[in-house]
Order: structure tokens, then sequence, then C-alpha cells
């Protein structure tokens, strides 16, 4: 039987309607929402925080939504408590909030506010600020009314090559996939570019 991630974001973009009518009033314009490998090391997901996604000649183009493929299949709840985190960081990007700093990763008292008016429970943590979400008793009543159970597909975390052989590399470059700014290191690194707000990506 074939494997396809299009029932999965099939799912993602219907989840996304639902929750937009009930939590957002319909506000939120439609992001392009995508599956892909955890490039920050311990993210859930994220919101493009520029349009990152363009159709043709239309003007304007679109944000991106993006749930990371080795969390797939948490328990259906934390799923959608993902996926509307990431909406409200999309509701403050329409309505000109700035609701993190530190280039994404810290979570501010506005992110805070407007997570728990759509439905999330918020904690502080020492490293991120308030990026701790959960679903408040009601939203999580909602989401049990929709049946559905999570994902079975999912993309499990695969460790580097180890030992002996291994050859260790003297220098790693590191290119911004935006604005292809360049970092070179002689260590592995999780660094954000702050203009482009998007992980550097080795080559």
């Amino acid at each position: 039987m074939p494997v396809s991630l299009k029932p999965v974001i099939e799912e993602l973009e219907s989840l996304f309607s639902t929750f937009n009518k009930a939590f957002f009033e319909g506000k939120l314009e439609k992001p392009v929402i995508t599956v892909s490998p955890d490039s920050t090391k311990g993210a859930y997901g994220w919101c493009t925080g520029w349009k990152a996604w363009q159709n043709g000649t239309e003007n304007g183009g679109f944000y991106e939504i993006n749930l990371c493929a080795e969390y797939l299949n948490r328990p259906f709840e934390e799923t959608c408590s993902t996926l509307i985190h990431e909406m409200v960081h999309l509701w403050n990007l329409q309505e000109g909030v700035q609701d993190t700093s530190r280039s994404g990763t810290y979570h501010n008292q506005k992110f805070k506010t407007a997570a728990e008016a759509h439905g999330l429970i918020v904690e502080k943590t020492a490293k991120h600020g308030f990026n701790k979400t959960t679903l408040a008793p009601e939203t999580l009543a909602f989401v049990n009314t929709l049946g559905k159970n999570s994902f079975s597909l999912v993309r499990p975390k695969v460790g580097g090559l180890k030992g002996a052989g291994a050859k260790k590399q003297s220098s790693r470059k590191y290119v911004c996939p935006c604005c292809g700014a360049i970092v070179r290191a002689t260590k592995e690194l999780n660094i954000i570019c702050g203009d482009c707000e998007v992980p550097f990506e080795q080559e």
C-alpha cells in the first residue's frame, strides 16, 4: 500500500479551517501547511514571520505553518495544541503584534495574552518565555468531539554516525536558506538567522 503525506496535509488543513472558525472567528489568512523535519532541535512546529510562499503572479504571498515530522504521532490533542499555538503566531502577525524575541525563540507576554484568548493554557519556561502551551479545558472538549486519532506516520530522529571510523569535519558551513548568509564554525551549531528568523542549514 503506497505511503503518502497527502492525507496528513489534508487533515491538517481541515483542522486549520475548523480551528479558525471555532477560535479565531474565521479571520486567519490561509497559510501553506507543511510537514518537514525538525531543524531547530526540539520545536514541534513553527509559523514563518514572513510570507514564505508565492503563487505565480499573485501579490502578497502566504505564510507557512509547519508541523515537525518527528512529532506527528504524539497524542492527537497535543498535535492540535501545536497547530493552534502556531495559529496564534499567525494571528499576531496579522495584527502587527511582535510576540517573540531572540530570533523568534522567546515568547513574550503578548503571545501569552493572545494564546489565552484563543483556547490555550500558557506556562512560562526559563529559556523560552511563555512558550509552553496546552489546550484549555473547553478547547480540549471541542477537540474530543472531532473524533480524530493521532497520525500514525512519523519520521523518527536519526543520530549521527559514531565510532573510531568516523572522521570529524574540521570546518562546517551553515547557510541561511532565505537570504544566503553564511556562517562557518569548527563545531556543530544550532543557529537562527536574525533577519529571516529561520534556522541556518548545514552544507
